[in-house]
């Protein structure tokens, strides 16, 4: 329990720090008195509710406010500053990579042919900022990205390319492409969402297209960031993704399907669940509220998706036979070899 209050902490330390740097780059002051007010306010309402003592939780609250205000005036993350960047993409990801680099100082652009993002400035075309830029970005989904990348290419960057994408045998012709033409092309794919806050702690793949120096800046990009930045072959990274990205995604749907079509009702698996089902219901929900295109996507365009389908009924036939078996001898076979392949994995 101290271990996850602790863990807490610390993640609302890293949010309070990208406000910080936020308010840093909007020329907004750092402390909010009615804001802070608020929140000691909020605090105090919650301990009621859980019979907690309120000045104990008040000075509680005041000790994250001082701590939050001491990180957000003493940081320093402008490292992009002098920078320029251009985001392709005006999603969610591109909303999230315009943020995360303009907050280190970049001026950052962002051109998507689909929709705008507020607070920047909107590109008619890649031409108009690709061609001098530091760093161009392609955040666009998966399907309409190859395109992305062509029109992006014919404005001869000067600066480090690389997408984000979640799947590359898709694209990886067109980036390979864009090095051999002279280009400075890599790929990357950032193993989460753009509800990080910061990649700090989280998994990053590379993928080579064959040039060093992009690979080595988008590296140290994320490594500036307190990222796990991890190397992939091109070539290995989507059997890998469909088991390590696609196969969750799927089990957790098969998850959600099989209890909404079990014919209970909501109000009694409310009263009734238990700690396994909340952890799977709450992946279940949050991935149901993803975008229906980029997840179907990310399953459609990978070449392996069929291969962890069959390694997932596989699973299910065993799993199958071996519940129904009088002999518990199966079932316990399966719960140790999952024991031994997980123990102590992270």
């Amino acid at each position: 329990m101290d271990s996850s209050i602790l863990s807490l902490i610390a993640r609302r330390m890293e949010v309070a720090k990208e406000i910080g740097l936020t308010k840093m780059k909007d020329g907004a002051e750092v402390r909010d008195a009615p804001r802070e007010e608020t929140v000691v306010r909020d605090f105090a309402e919650r301990a009621r509710t859980l019979g907690l003592d309120e000045e104990m939780v008040k000075t509680v609250a005041n000790t994250i406010i001082e701590e939050a205000v001491r990180a957000q005036l003493e940081q320093d993350l402008r490292h992009l500053q002098g920078k320029k960047v251009v985001v392709i993409g005006a999603g969610r990801m591109g909303a999230w990579t315009a943020r995360l680099t303009s907050n280190r100082g970049a001026a950052v652009s962002v051109h998507d042919p689909r929709g705008t993002l507020d607070g920047y400035d909107n590109l008619r075309s890649p031409e108009q900022g690709a061609g001098d830029a530091d760093f161009v970005i392609v955040a666009s989904p998966l399907g309409t990205a190859k395109e992305d990348l062509r029109a992006l290419f014919s404005a001869k960057p000067s600066g480090i390319v690389f997408d984000l994408c979640s799947v590359k045998s898709y694209l990886k012709d067109v980036l390979r492409e864009g090095v051999a033409n002279g280009f400075k092309v890599t790929s990357v794919h950032p193993m989460f969402g753009p509800g990080a806050v910061t990649p700090k702690g989280k998994n990053v793949l590379v993928c080579s297209c064959g040039c060093e120096e992009a690979d080595a800046a988008a590296r140290l990009l994320f490594e500036n960031e307190g990222a796990i930045v991890t190397d992939v072959p091109m070539d290995d990274h989507d059997r890998l993704i469909a088991h390590v990205l696609g196969a969750p995604h799927m089990c957790a749907l098969v998850f959600g399907r099989a209890v909404s079509k079990s014919g209970l009702s909501s109000k009694d698996i409310a009263k009734t669940h238990g700690p396994s089902f909340a952890a799977l219901c709450t992946l279940a929900e949050s991935i149901s509220k993803e975008s229906r295109r980029v997840y179907h996507d990310i399953q459609r365009l990978n070449p392996h998706t069929a291969e962890a389908i069959r390694s997932i009924e596989q699973a299910l036939d065993e799993l199958r036979n071996a519940s129904l078996d009088e002999d518990p001898a199966g079932f316990a076979r399966i719960m140790d070899d999952e024991r031994d392949f997980f123990g102590g994995w992270l």
